[in-house]
Parts: C-alpha cells; sequence; structure tokens
C-alpha cells in the first residue's frame, strides 16, 4: 500500500491511475448502456408479446362474433319467412347454402319447439343416416335456450350424432307472432377453423399461443391441433403465475418441466382465456448471446489503453524530472539554469522545452517585476489614503438614497411619501428641501394644498433662493425639487450631481407608485370582468403554470390559480369524448372547449380555452333529430293507407260495395285520428317545454269520472277497485282523462295475456294519491328514471309492441305538474308496474 500511494504522489504515477481510471469509468458506463439497451429490449419482446395476445383475444372475438351474427340474422329470417308461410324446404335450402360458403360450420340444423330437427345440414351423418327428426331435447343447449330464451355460445364438449369432433355450438331461439319460442337454429363451429384462423396470423416461432373455454377446455393448441378429444389445460397465467412486468407472468409449464413468460388476456362476454407462452431460456439466450463477444472487447481495448498509458508517463516522468532539478539551482541559488539546452541534449518532448523556456524568461521577468512591485506599492498607499475620503462623502449620499428607498415601501400614498422622503433628508443634507406638485408644495413640516408655485415662490423669496430640478411622472414634467439656498450658501459639483441623481429617483418612485395605481385599478376592472363572464376563462403560460381561471372555471370544473396544467389536462381526459377533444362531459351538462394563443409583443407566451355550457344547445338538436325522425316514421303508414284507400276507392274500372267502401273510409278516418293525434301530441309537448301549458281546474265527481274512462276503454273485467280517496277533487276534465287513457293503454298494451289492473286512491290532510298498478311485464331497472324523457321507449326484444311516440308519458308529468302535483314510478321486471299521481287538495 506505502508503495501504491508513493507512486500515486508521482507525475508517473498519476498518469498511470488515470488512465486506469479512465478504462474503469468508461468501461461502467458502456456496461450501464448495454444493460439499459438489454432491459428495454427485453421489454419491447413483452410489449410485442403482450400486443400479439390482445391481437389473438381480437380474433377469436371476432371469430365467434361472426358466426353469432351468422346464427342469430338466420333466425331473424326464418322468422320472416314463417310469418309469410314458408316452408321448410326453403330453410333446409337456407341452412344448406351457410354451411356451402362457410366452412367454419361442421353441420347447422333447425329444431321445433320439442327440440327435433326439421332441417340439417349435411342431410345425412357419417354413417349415411338421415339427420332429420333426431331428438336433441335432452341436450344441455337446448334447455339453456328454454331457460334464458336468448343466444347461447356454448363451452367445447364432444361431438355426437352430426359430427365426433370436438365442437361449440351457437344456438338461437325462434320466435312465433305470439313470442313464444317456436324452435331454434342451431351451428356446431369446428376448432380447426379457429386454428386456422390463429395459424394464419403467423405468430413468431418461439411464441406459444393458447386458448381455452370458460371451463379451462382447450380451443386451440398448438401440440394438441388438430384435436379428435375434448382435453383441458393444467396452466392457467391468473391462477398458477407470478407476475413479472405489466400483463406478463412467470409460469412453470409442468408437462415441458420449464419456466415460461406467458401474457394472457380474457374473451369479453364468453369468459374465454387466450395466452401467448414463451420459454425463459429462449429469452436469456438471448441475452447471453451478446454479452460475452462485448466484454471480450471491452477487456481487449482495456489492455491497449493500459499498456500505451505506461509507456508514455515513463517517457514523460524522465523529462519533468531533469525540469525539476535543474530549477531547483534557479530557485535555491539564483543562479543561471541551463535546464533548455539539458533538455535538448535528451531529446525531451517539445512542450517540456517549450515549459522551460518560458519558466527561465518569466524567472528573468520576475526580478524586475519585485522592483516595480515596491516602487507601485509605495504610490498605492498614497492614492488609498485619498480614495478613503471620498468614499466616506459617498458613503453619506448612499444613506441619503437608501433611506429615500426605505420611505417609499412603507409610504401610504403619495403626499405622505413625499413629506417622509424630506424628513428623512433634513438630518442629512445642510439645506432645506421643497417638493412642488400641482397645486401642492411641500416641506418637511407642511403641506400647503391651496397655494400655487408662484404665490409659494413670492411668500419664501425673502428668506431663500432656490436651486431647481424637474421631476418627471405620469408622461411629463408636473413637478420641482427646490434647495433652500441662503445668501452665502453655494452647491458644489458633486453636490449638484447628487441632487440630479435624488431628482432622478424622485421622478422614476413617483412614476411608479402612479403606474402601480392604474395598473391596479385596471386589472381589478378586468378580473370582475372576467369573473362575470357566463363562459370559463382559463389561460396558462409556457412554464405549464396556470396563471387564471375565472369563477366559473371554479365553480364547474374546481380549478385555482394554484392548480397546474397537468391538473386541466387530467379535466381534458377525465371528463372529454374520444371522438371530439373540445366536448366535455359532466354529469348532464355539455361544454365546448376554444382553445386560443396567448400573444405579446410579437411571441406567444401562453395558451388560454374558453368553456362554454351547450346543454341546452345539444338539447334543441337531439329534440330537432327526434322529431324529424318520429315525423318520418309516425306519419309514413297512416298517410300510406290513406293514400292506397283513397286510389282504391278512385278506381273507375272496379264497382266496390258500400260495405267495402265504408271499410275503406272508416281505415282513413282511424289514420286521420290518428296523424291528429301525433299533432295534438307535438302541440302539447312544446306547450309544456315553454312553460306555458295551462289547465281548467273544476269540480270532479272522481269515481264516475274514473269508471267512465275505464267503460269507454273496454276493460272494466279486467279492472279492480280500492277508494279510500276524496269522492271530489278539482281537476281539468279533459287533461287529466288524458292522462288516465295513457296509463290505463299502456297497462293493457303491456301486459302478456289478460291484464289485471288495480286502482287504489289515498288521501293526507294535504294531498290525494291515485295509483294505477298492473302486472304486466314491467320495466327494467335502468330504463325507469327515462320513461318520463321526450322520444323514449324502451328498446327491448321481450317488451316490444306495437305503435307509441314516446311522448305519452312526458306529456302526462307535463299535465300532472301543471295541476302542481307529481307523477313517479315503481316498476319489477316481470312482476308489473305501479304508477303513483299525488295531486294536492282544492280549496274547501
Amino acid at each position: 500500500m506505502k508503495h501504491i500511494r508513493r507512486m500515486r504522489e508521482t507525475f508517473r504515477g498519476r498518469l498511470l491511475f488515470d488512465f486506469i481510471l479512465l478504462i474503469i469509468v468508461s468501461g461502467f458506463f458502456s456496461l450501464l448502456i448495454y444493460l439499459f439497451d438489454t432491459v428495454q429490449g427485453v421489454k419491447e419482446e413483452f410489449i410485442q408479446q403482450e400486443v400479439a395476445t390482445k391481437q389473438m383475444q381480437s380474433i377469436v372475438y371476432d371469430y365467434i362474433e361472426q358466426s353469432k351474427q351468422m346464427i342469430q340474422t338466420t333466425a331473424d329470417n326464418i322468422e320472416t319467412l314463417r310469418s309469410t308461410g314458408s316452408f321448410v324446404t326453403v330453410e333446409q335450402e337456407m341452412i344448406d347454402h351457410i354451411k356451402t360458403h362457410n366452412s367454419r360450420f361442421e353441420n347447422l340444423y333447425i329444431a321445433d319447439e320439442s327440440g327435433r330437427t326439421i332441417a340439417f345440414s349435411p342431410r345425412v351423418n357419417e354413417d349415411g343416416q338421415s339427420n332429420l327428426g333426431l331428438d336433441f331435447s335432452n341436450r344441455f343447449y337446448f334447455k339453456q335456450l328454454q331457460m334464458t330464451r336468448d343466444t347461447y355460445v356454448s363451452h367445447v364438449f364432444q361431438g355426437r350424432g352430426g359430427s365426433q369432433k370436438p365442437l361449440i355450438v351457437i344456438a338461437t331461439p325462434i320466435f312465433s307472432e305470439g313470442d313464444d319460442m317456436s324452435g331454434y337454429i342451431l351451428g356446431a363451429l369446428s376448432l380447426e377453423g379457429i386454428g386456422e384462423t390463429l395459424i394464419a396470423n403467423n405468430f413468431n416461432q418461439e411464441q406459444f399461443p393458447v386458448v381455452v373455454d370458460d371451463r379451462n377446455q382447450i380451443v386451440f393448441h398448438p401440440n394438441t391441433y388438430p384435436s379428435n378429444e375434448v382435453k383441458a389445460v393444467t396452466m392457467n397465467p391468473d391462477e398458477r403465475g407470478e407476475q413479472v412486468w405489466g400483463n406478463v407472468w412467470r409460469v412453470f409449464d409442468e408437462e415441458k418441466q420449464q419456466s415460461q413468460f406467458v401474457t394472457y388476456e380474457v374473451v369479453p362476454e364468453y369468459g374465454w382465456t387466450v395466452w401467448i407462452a414463451r420459454p425463459v431460456e429462449s429469452v436469456l439466450a438471448s441475452v447471453i448471446k451478446t454479452i460475452i463477444p462485448n466484454t471480450l472487447l471491452f477487456l481487449m481495448i482495456a489492455t491497449i489503453m493500459f499498456i500505451l498509458g505506461s509507456i508514455l508517463s515513463r517517457k514523460l516522468n524522465r523529462s519533468l524530472a531533469d525540469f525539476v532539478n535543474q530549477t531547483e539551482l534557479l530557485v535555491e541559488h539564483n543562479e543561471p539554469s541551463h535546464v533548455v539546452n539539458h533538455l535538448q541534449s535528451i531529446r525531451a518532448p517539445k512542450e517540456i522545452i517549450e515549459l522551460a523556456k518560458r519558466f527561465e524568461h518569466m524567472a528573468e521577468h520576475v526580478r524586475e517585476s519585485q522592483e516595480n512591485l515596491r516602487q507601485l506599492n509605495e504610490a498605492l498607499e498614497e492614492k488609498v489614503s485619498r480614495r478613503t475620503k471620498e468614499l466616506e462623502r459617498n458613503n453619506l449620499e448612499l444613506k441619503a438614497l437608501n433611506q429615500f428607498m426605505t420611505s417609499f415601501r412603507h409610504a401610504p400614498n403619495i403626499i405622505s411619501l413625499v413629506q417622509s422622503t424630506l424628513q428623512e433628508m433634513a438630518s442629512i443634507l445642510p439645506y432645506p428641501l421643497f417638493v412642488s406638485l400641482p397645486n401642492q408644495v411641500i416641506s418637511k413640516d407642511a403641506i400647503l394644498s391651496q397655494e400655487s408655485l408662484c404665490e409659494f415662490l413670492d411668500a419664501q423669496q425673502k428668506g431663500y433662493r432656490f436651486y431647481k430640478n424637474h421631476l418627471y411622472f405620469g408622461g411629463r414634467a408636473d413637478g420641482m425639487l427646490l434647495v433652500g439656498l441662503t445668501a452665502n450658501q453655494t452647491i458644489a459639483k458633486r453636490e449638484e450631481i447628487f441632487l440630479h441623481t435624488l431628482s432622478d429617483a424622485f421622478s422614476i418612485l413617483l412614476d411608479n407608485k402612479v403606474l402601480v395605481d392604474e395598473t391596479t385599478k385596471q386589472n381589478a376592472l378586468w378580473n370582475a370582468t372576467l369573473s362575470s363572464m357566463s363562459e370559463g376563462v382559463i389561460v396558462m403560460n409556457e412554464g405549464g403554470e396556470i396563471e387564471y381561471v375565472n369563477r366559473f372555471m371554479e365553480l364547474n370544473f374546481e380549478l385555482s390559480q394554484s392548480d397546474q396544467v397537468e391538473d386541466w389536462n387530467t379535466v381534458m381526459k377525465l371528463y372529454g369524448d374520444e371522438k371530439d377533444i373540445y366536448r366535455l362531459f359532466i354529469d348532464d351538462q355539455i361544454f365546448h372547449v376554444q382553445p386560443f394563443s396567448v400573444i405579446g409583443s410579437s411571441d406567444t407566451v401562453g395558451q388560454g380555452y374558453i368553456v362554454r355550457d351547450v346543454t341546452r344547445e345539444v338539447e334543441i338538436d337531439q329534440l330537432k333529430d327526434n322529431l324529424i325522425s318520429l315525423a318520418s316514421h309516425e306519419f309514413k303508414t297512416p298517410l300510406t293507407n290513406i293514400r292506397g284507400s283513397v286510389e282504391t276507392l278512385m278506381r273507375k274500372d272496379v264497382s266496390w260495395d258500400s260495405s267495402f267502401r265504408t271499410e275503406l273510409l272508416q281505415g282513413i278516418q282511424e289514420d286521420a285520428q290518428r296523424i291528429r293525434q301525433l299533432i295534438d301530441d307535438w302541440l302539447d309537448i312544446t306547450k309544456i317545454e315553454s312553460g306555458n301549458f295551462p289547465v281548467e281546474l273544476e269540480a270532479v265527481l272522481f269515481i264516475p269520472y274514473v269508471k267512465a274512462v275505464i267503460k269507454e276503454l273496454q276493460i272494466e273485467e279486467y279492472t279492480t277497485y280500492e277508494w279510500n280517496g276524496p269522492t271530489v277533487v278539482e281537476v281539468d276534465f279533459n287533461r287529466f282523462r288524458q292522462v288516465l287513457v295513457n296509463l290505463l293503454t299502456n297497462a293493457v298494451r303491456y301486459s302478456d295475456g289478460s291484464p289485471k289492473i288495480r286502482i287504489r286512491t289515498e288521501e293526507t290532510n294535504e294531498s290525494w294519491q291515485l295509483v294505477i298498478e298492473d302486472q304486466g311485464i314491467g320495466i327494467r331497472h335502468d330504463h325507469v328514471n327515462r320513461i318520463f324523457d321526450r322520444f323514449y321507449q324502451v328498446e327491448m326484444k321481450s317488451t316490444r309492441r306495437k305503435g307509441g311516440t314516446g311522448l305519452g308519458l312526458a306529456i302526462c308529468k307535463g299535465i300532472i305538474e301543471a295541476h302542481g302535483g307529481d307523477i313517479r314510478v315503481e316498476s319489477e321486471l316481470g312482476r308489473g308496474t305501479r304508477f303513483f299521481l299525488t295531486m294536492p287538495k282544492g280549496e274547501e
């Protein structure tokens, strides 16, 4: 250790150690860079594997969805054909056509409501026996269809009957006009079709794609493809794996006895799992493959640099040692040195010889400089003495200016600022100071606000003669600094400069005070203006900080000036629309964002946004679209009927009997009434929306009133009553009848079989309540809160009914609210619906 320490104290040792340090540092950073690139490469491979897994998930999902849509479309076509009286032969041709043009289906068949096949493709099985008339009522998918009455996609199971291969079936019910299940259509998917689709996707050779169903049964597995029997897997990344990074799991494959990196995704709706596995050994091998050559290259370069450094340090060390020995003679004995000649004789490096020449020249110059330095030192002492006296005088002037700056910070207004400054100057300067402002003259003792400058000068002229300096503030010379001199006083040049400096400082600070007051007033005006706007304003600087938000933004977005740009970007991402990034949706409100650039004198200095509430505009546009759509749909059918009936009656080549003409005219009348009803509904909803919907209240005997409506609708046998409310109520006779007709008609329309309607009334001290309850099909929970919206209709296959504009319940709500009442609904799907009409009592 001592030898190493001594060696480091020499030039050669330090140079050699520097070379070694350079090698170590460069090697260390090279290793860090390589390791970083290696890690990034592995991450890129993991990301590519995740992308491939998502792609495989999308392929499997699209494959099942396309097959499902084929089966559902065929079921809809069969329903249409059966409604027109089609025969089974047409259905057989239909599924034969699908089987011929879609190799993904192993077989397809149509069965009746008992599960017995009436059409089958292929028509015969592998043994040559007919596939028609087979009873599949004991199959699990048939029972599932009877329970759910909806399309069913099965898990993987071993085929029997039509095919012995592993299959996945897609079955869809076929409904009759009465909404009963009259049969179903089934398509059996071959697993080979899914396998061919995945193989065609050209996955990486090292990637190992696997697909299993919701029971971990193999849909596709490279080791078992194609498979003739159903198999299950024992490895599931989510259950037996260890998460490595993101969606990458490390799983031990017991079958292959090796660890694998696995990425997996779950196929939505079906619960299937897809994953891609890659052996850990292949990843490590690719990393090790690049480590060895890079390490050998680094060691070879380090060895070469070490050898070259050792040779160079030895040669430089010899030259420097001779140079040091010769210079010691010059320093210790002040004798001429022959170091240059000596270094030239041993062929020292050119730089060392040049250094020796400069050193000899420097030594000569040092001897000459010592004498000059002694002489300069004497002159300097004399100058320092004079300069000290000047600095003492300047210190007094600086103290005066400092006092002025201090008084500026604490002055409540301009007048007190000036007077406090003069008071401070009185203890520093040997003569009095006065400041003249418009119509005011200020001294350290008084403020003469009623005397003009000329009056002041005349009054003071007896005692002083004045030295004047103009004060410039507010853009013009609006004042003067006056120095009062006695007959014997004069102002030296240095004092005159100081007074000019004081006047300039006075002018600047007074001008700043005026500017601050004006700027503060202007800023307050702008801030009040922006805060009163009905639109939001947010301004950000280039440093990513929010400079300003008005009250609109604080109330609607909870933003403040202390927030960062990231907070606004979070709001944009959280509430923004994917199609329109400048449209925000918060609860029931819609906002439009308009960006703009904040431009200074020449360059852009920030970014701003104007946020406007466009909820009402969007609602108007939607209402207009709904109205146009409804008009085109609802008017089309009755107008077509009227036109057809009129054209039929106008035919001159046919003589119609009176009963037929009467039937056509009655149809025209009903269609005309339907159009009139639509127009009335639109007029009513328009009045309700505008707030101009008057009602004419009158006393009505309520029980006969309600029973008359029920009799008119011919539903007496379906209706029961429970009267606990008032016998006489105050309502608008026609409008309240319109509400009853709408609610009772809906109760009948949305009931399967014979409707059961219960009507009951209740009352309190201030109000009475009418409850209309049915035992119909009910309303799904997520639709209940929206049934009173304009044009809203529940779109469910199990609840589809003819007719309806979507305005009835909205009009009912408007009529009840116009009476000062309230309407609400409770419903349970499959159990029925209850409407509660709460009305205020009239005056006694």
